[in-house]
């Protein structure tokens, strides 16, 4: 395997890595906020970049910057989310039976 096999396996894994990225989120099993999607999304801009810049495909490396650029920015504003929402107290549940029980009366 030479290096132009390596670039080329680049492009085809980072390309591959966003179209599963749309299509997962497309068939609702991620939504566009979802860290899974951003990442995948983040890694497969990135790889397709660098595969670009070594065949020197300068016209498209903008699109797929701006693609990782987008992804990053939604993972920050992920993260920002987890940092200022305060996660919901859990109620504790008592093992104790209601005080007023309908579920069957006495004639």
């Amino acid at each position: 395997m030479g290096i132009k096999d390596f670039y080329d396996a680049m492009g085809v894994v980072g390309s591959l890595l966003i179209l599963f990225g749309f299509y997962r989120t497309s068939i609702g099993r991620w939504s566009g906020r979802s860290l899974f999607y951003e990442l995948d999304n983040l890694a497969g801009a990135v790889l397709v970049v660098i595969y670009q810049l070594h065949y020197h495909v300068y016209y498209t490396v903008i699109l797929n910057a701006v693609w990782a650029i987008v992804a990053i920015r939604g993972l920050t504003s992920m993260a920002e989310r987890r940092t200022l929402v305060p996660k919901p107290k859990r109620k504790s549940r008592s093992k104790s039976k209601p005080k007023h029980s309908h579920s069957y009366r006495r004639a």
